[in-house]
C-alpha cells in the first residue's frame, strides 16, 4: 500500500496585527481601545462624572475640554493618583464643574482659567506640590460656590489675601505645608466652620525653637459659624482671644503637640466658656451612648508642667 508522508508547511510568522496585539488604530486592539474610548466618553456625557483615577496619566485627556458636548455636562472630575504636574488653561471650559478631585499628583501650579468655573464647589489638591495659589484676587471672587477646599502636604509658604473672597467657603484644609500663617482677610469666611492648620510649618525645625511659630490671626474671631479648628503638631504658641470669644459654635479646638503653654492659654479671654462649650459637647456625646477615645473627654491639649515637647 502507498507511504503517505505529511509534509510539514514552512512557518508562516504572525503579525501583529493578527495576533490582536498591535497598538496601531488599524489593529484589533486599536480598535478595542478606540471603541472603548468611544463608550467611555459616552458615559462621560450621560452621568457628568469624570473618572480617571489611578490611570498612570501625565495629563487629562483633551477631549474632556475640547468636546461641547462634554464640557458644558460635566459636573464632576475626578484624576487623583496620577502623574499630571500640570492643569490646562482649558479647564475654564468646564463651566458647570461642582468637583475637582486632584489628589496624589506632582501639580505645581494652578492655572488662572480654573477660577472662571463659578459653579465649582469642592477642590482637592492634596498631596502634589503647590507652593503657591494664584495671587490675581479675580482668581478668587469668582468661585462664590466653593465650599469645600483641601490643599493639604503640598509646599505652600502662604496664601493669598485673594482667599478671603471665598464666600460660601466652610472647610479649609491646608495641614502640612510651609505655612506659618494664614491671611487675615481670613475673616471674611463667614460660613467657615472647620480649618485645618495641622503640622505647619512643616521642616526640620525644633518646637523649642522660639523663633518659629504658626500664627493663628484675630481675624478668625470673624469667623463666627467655626465649630472646629485644628493645629495638631503645628508650631501654634498661642490663641487669640478673639477667636474664644467671638467664635462661640467652635467646640472643637485641637492643639495637641503644640508648643504652647497651657497655664498662659488658661488666662485668655474666652477660654473659661470655650471649656463650657466642650463640656457640652462631651455630655451630649455620653449621653447618647457614643464610646469616648483614648484620649477620654478631650479638651483638645496637653498639659504639662513644661512646654508642650515636639512631635518626632
Amino acid at each position: 500500500s502507498p507511504v503517505f508522508t505529511r509534509v510539514r508547511a514552512p512557518f508562516a510568522r504572525a503579525v501583529p496585527s493578527e495576533m490582536g496585539c498591535c497598538v496601531s488604530k488599524s489593529g484589533a486592539d486599536g480598535q478595542y481601545a478606540a471603541s472603548n474610548a468611544s463608550r467611555r466618553e459616552e458615559a462621560w456625557r450621560r452621568t457628568g462624572v469624570v473618572g480617571l483615577r489611578d490611570a498612570g496619566l501625565k495629563e487629562i485627556p483633551n477631549v474632556v475640554f475640547s468636546d461641547g458636548a462634554l464640557r458644558v455636562v460635566v459636573k464632576t472630575l475626578d484624576a487623583s493618583n496620577n502623574r499630571l504636574s500640570s492643569l490646562p488653561e482649558t479647564v475654564g471650559a468646564l463651566t458647570n464643574l461642582r468637583s475637582l478631585t486632584l489628589a496624589r499628583n506632582a501639580i505645581a501650579r494652578l492655572p488662572r482659567s480654573l477660577g472662571t468655573c463659578a459653579n465649582l464647589r469642592t477642590l482637592v489638591l492634596d498631596d502634589n506640590r503647590l507652593e503657591t495659589l494664584p495671587g490675581d484676587p479675580a482668581f478668587f471672587a469668582t468661585l462664590l460656590r466653593l465650599k469645600t477646599l483641601s490643599l493639604k502636604r503640598n509646599a505652600l509658604r502662604s496664601l493669598p489675601d485673594g482667599i478671603g473672597a471665598l464666600k460660601a467657603l466652610v472647610s479649609l484644609d491646608v495641614s502640612e505645608n510651609a505655612l506659618v500663617t494664614l491671611p487675615s482677610t481670613i475673616g471674611r469666611c463667614g460660613k467657615l466652620e472647620h480649618v485645618d492648620v495641622s503640622g505647619n510649618p512643616t521642616g526640620n525645625a525644633s518646637k523649642t525653637e522660639v523663633s518659629v511659630s504658626f500664627l493663628l490671626p484675630a481675624a478668625l474671631g470673624f469667623c463666627e459659624n467655626l465649630a472646629s479648628l485644628r493645629c495638631d503638631g503645628s508650631f501654634v504658641r498661642a490663641v487669640p482671644g478673639e477667636i474664644l470669644t467671638r467664635c462661640d459654635r467652635l467646640v472643637t479646638l485641637s492643639l495637641h503637640g503644640c508648643p504652647i503653654d497651657f497655664s498662659k492659654l488658661e488666662d485668655t479671654p474666652g477660654w473659661a466658656n470655650h471649656k463650657e462649650r466642650v463640656k457640652g459637647k462631651h455630655s451630649k456625646t455620653v449621653a447618647g451612648g457614643a464610646m469616648l477615645g483614648a484620649r477620654g473627654l478631650d479638651d483638645g491639649v496637653d498639659r504639662r508642667e513644661k512646654n508642650i515637647a515636639p512631635h518626632t
